[in-house]
């Protein structure tokens, strides 16, 4: 699902915002690789949450995450904010919201783990299940019956 925000991301990298579109991103302040002023760092400690709304620039967008400057009381401040530090990812204006379920608990494994792998994983199960025959037929119930009966019921009501 992080790839939904890095596409995101990348379409108003390209183009600037749209419309009535703006994102709301929450992500972990203290993760590896975020990148924020001290000042920030000290005022949210654990998670904060940006606007990409009027006042953003510099928006760059790579592969593990993106970078960008934010207004905060007049004063553009630059973040670095990996994908993997994201705990909600919103476009209100599109009532389109994602949330993630990590905490500082789960940054280990997050780190380590291989997304690449674990997609192979679930392909190969996927591919399984399908080579799986399922015989339906014995499920399927005719409803011509009862269409007949309905039928005949209503010529003799008339």
């Amino acid at each position: 699902m992080r790839g939904v925000i890095h596409e995101a991301l990348k379409k108003i990298e390209k183009t600037g915002l749209v419309g009535k579109h703006y994102f709301i991103i929450t992500f972990l302040t203290r993760f590896p690789g975020v990148v924020i002023a001290e000042s920030l760092k000290e005022k949210y400690p654990e998670e904060m949450t940006i606007a990409i709304q009027h006042q953003y620039k510099a928006l760059s967008v790579a592969e593990d995450g993106f970078k960008v400057s934010l207004s905060f009381g007049g004063k553009f401040e630059k973040l670095s904010i990996p994908f993997k530090a994201i705990t909600s990812f919103a476009d209100p204006s599109m009532n389109f919201a994602l949330k993630f379920s990590i905490g500082y608990s789960d940054i280990e494994s997050l780190i380590e783990s291989d997304f690449g792998e674990s997609n192979k994983a679930n392909k190969t199960k996927s591919e399984e299940n399908k080579s799986k025959e399922v015989d339906l037929s014995a499920k399927v119930i005719s409803l011509e019956a009862f269409r007949r009966n309905k039928t005949n019921n209503s010529d003799n009501n008339s």
